[in-house]
């Protein structure tokens, strides 16, 4: 008996070392709380809250934007039609382009061109939305502010709490210690699928075997010739010279030199407002972006990848002879983890058909391109049209009172691949929040408002949904 005794007080003890407990330091409660401050969170908590709902918006950084700010990832790509000559996604999305192009922050996309703005490219690169890192985290704030949402910074999700088929709190890490927040209605906005995942809704990471696209760090660089750049582009466009157009031959010759450290094959330079460059050039592959050591020796080694590349493009493009490295981006761009299994997760065949659903929240019509080690791969479509996302895209199984709106929604593969870029974020964000809120009005789950009124008062908030 005393030997048994002993055995569990060590299982006991054992048990002990690997579990914490801390005191809950502060309490808040909402009606909606919105995870993550990206461009889904920023639509999902500003719609919401202007739907009535009490509404917190908790970030882990000190700013809005996400990749978008953060990841230092520009410009907007598009959010028209492939010609550039039909906007889109608008609604909130469209407000807020407004607002950053009036106070000169931004390029509206029906009035983007290609060139220096798109990086000289033309497939996929119409409609684009150049703008200014900083006017996108001030306007995003004021529009939170307006809107009343309770905004908190500082705050990164660790936990939640399940009863049934709900979700009952939610748990985050703070300088002041752990932060509790209970809500009606939740909204992951992670990227990731943090709340998702911890709540129990089933997921598919990757291509469902293991493998997920490249991750890319974002720099900015200064002192680029633009005059020079648009001379060697012009040249090589009156010769049909593409492979010159994007110095993939100096590229190649550089990496077997080993003066060019990723697989990216073409230079990828995006003017900005105030004539800097953002810069998409440094890649990893194979990178787990939930595992903390991953991501933190990608960026590490994203950074030194960008020294070679500053290197790389004094020495080989025109124009770039004296450019200097300005900032790289405080955050990883991960471009795909965690997808969620939801009430209906949107097959590629439905986006290459253009098939048109009962419960449309936005169109787009993006491309559908993964990433991959060396090449990025195109899925073809079968039609011209715009395609459709539906709102049952928004709701996982087994969760009632969650929403999910950004990279981490239900499609497959491919059709995530085209929406989780900006502005299809902002548009699943702000459907995910107006429902939330008809919802909470509503007094019952996301799951059970009529979807006919989530569409009606989308389109009379602006969003475009052709019949």
């Amino acid at each position: 008996m005393k030997r048994i005794f002993l055995l569990a007080a060590a299982i006991a003890t054992f048990a002990a070392c690997n579990q914490v407990t801390l005191p809950i330091t502060r309490t808040l409660d909402c009606d909606v709380l919105v995870i993550g401050g990206g461009p889904a969170g920023i639509g999902a908590a500003v719609c919401s809250a202007r739907h009535g709902a009490n509404t917190i918006l908790a970030e882990r950084n000190g700013c809005l934007g996400g990749t978008a700010t953060s990841g230092l990832v520009a410009p907007f790509m598009s959010s028209t039609t492939p010609d550039g000559e039909t906007f889109l996604i608008r609604g909130f999305y469209e407000e807020l382009v407004n607002r950053m192009v009036a106070e000169g922050g931004a390029i509206h996309p029906l009035d983007a061109k290609i060139g220096s703005w798109t990086a000289y490219r033309d497939k996929g690169h119409h409609g684009l939305t150049t703008f200014s890192y900083e006017t996108l985290k001030r306007v995003s704030e004021e529009f939170c502010k307006e809107a009343g949402v309770n905004l908190q910074y500082h705050l990164l999700f660790i936990k939640a709490d399940t009863r049934r088929d709900k979700i009952t709190a939610a748990y985050f890490a703070t300088k002041d210690g752990i932060w509790k927040i209970t809500a009606k209605n939740y909204i992951d906005c992670t990227g990731d699928g943090d709340l998702a995942y911890q709540a129990g809704v089933p997921y598919i990471y990757g291509d469902g075997e293991g493998g997920v696209q490249a991750v890319s760090m974002f720099f900015t660089v200064r002192g680029v010739d633009k005059a020079k750049m648009d001379a060697h582009n012009a040249d090589c466009l009156a010769r049909g010279d593409y492979e010159g157009q994007w110095y993939m031959n100096e590229i190649k010759a550089a990496r077997e030199a080993g003066e060019f450290p990723s697989w990216r094959n073409k230079i990828a330079l995006f003017e900005n407002l105030d004539g800097t460059y953002s810069v998409n050039m440094a890649q990893s592959d194979e990178v787990d972006g939930l595992d903390p050591k991953q991501v933190t020796d990608a960026e590490v080694d994203g950074r030194a990848q960008i020294n070679m590349i500053v290197k790389f493009l004094r020495k080989y493009v025109s124009g770039c002879e004296n450019c200097e490295l300005m900032a790289t981006a405080d955050q990883l761009g991960v471009r795909e983890t965690r997808r969620i299994v939801g009430e209906y997760t949107v097959p590629t065949e439905d986006a290459q058909n253009s098939v048109k659903y009962p419960d449309p929240i936005f169109c787009c019509a993006n491309h559908m391109d993964i990433h991959r080690k060396g090449y990025v791969e195109y899925v073809a479509r079968n039609t011209n049209d715009p395609y459709y996302m539906p709102y049952r895209m928004l709701l996982p199984k087994k969760v009632s009172n969650l929403l999910v709106a950004g990279r981490c929604a239900a499609a497959e593969r491919p059709v995530m691949a085209a929406v989780r870029v900006i502005p299809p974020c902002f548009a699943m964000g702000q459907a995910a929040g107006t429902a939330a809120a008809l919802s909470v009005r509503q007094g019952v789950g996301p799951k059970a408002i009529d979807p006919a009124e989530l569409v009606d008062t989308l389109k009379a908030d602006g969003v475009y949904l052709p019949e």
